[in-house]
């Protein structure tokens, strides 16, 4: 009986930490293919055959699609170029140049993947083919919660958030090593709290 006792004991303490652990590298690992450029990750190869198994079962618990090789690539940021946190309370610039790309879209997610709800009228996403560029073909984009000049996406409420810039139809989603890769900066111009 005693022996019965402790290897159902065993198997417990086996499956809780074997479910924690794996719990907490779905958290945590990335990705054994990701492109780090300044604030930017991307993981080319999430919706691919040849992704890692933690990124399949992140994609599998979370239910997105993905984009697969030579579509595109999905770029996203959680600090901005300074290495502080995206606050929905503050204001940021996307500055610098882009990769080549047919469409890029940018839209701002929460931290469990669901778009962020802005007031009606607001932007809650932007699409390249309607981004106005300055004489060298450059588009600066502002984000943030108060409303600005040009090309603006609205971010509304308290808290951290994660902006997604996804450039589809691109010769880096196929590339990606290869070369260089070219990404806005992300400045942050303001608070609504200085904090």
């Amino acid at each position: 009986m005693r022996f019965l006792v402790l290897t159902l004991i065993a198997i417990g303490v086996a499956l809780g930490l074997g479910t924690w652990s794996a719990a907490r590298m779905l958290e945590s690992y990335e990705g054994a293919a990701i492109q780090i450029v300044g604030p930017w990750h991307a993981n080319r190869t999430a919706g691919s055959p040849t992704a890692d198994p933690y990124s399949k079962a992140r994609l599998a618990r979370s239910g997105d699609l993905t984009l697969g090789l030579g579509e595109g690539v999905a770029f996203q940021a959680r600090v901005d170029t300074q290495g502080r946190e995206l606050r929905r309370e503050c204001d940021y610039r996307l500055e610098g140049a882009y990769p080549p790309a047919r469409i890029a879209t940018l839209s701002a997610f929460d931290f469990a993947g669901q778009p962020i709800p802005v007031a009606e009228g607001r932007p809650s996403h932007l699409v390249s083919l309607n981004w106005m560029r300055s004489d060298d073909n450059r588009a600066l984009v502002s984000v943030g919660p108060r409303a600005q000049p040009g090309n603006w996406l609205a971010v509304e409420g308290n808290g951290g958030y994660v902006l997604a810039l996804t450039f589809y139809d691109t010769p880096i989603s196929t590339d990606i090593g290869a070369a260089p890769i070219a990404m806005p900066f992300i400045v942050r111009t303001g608070c609504l709290v200085d904090g």
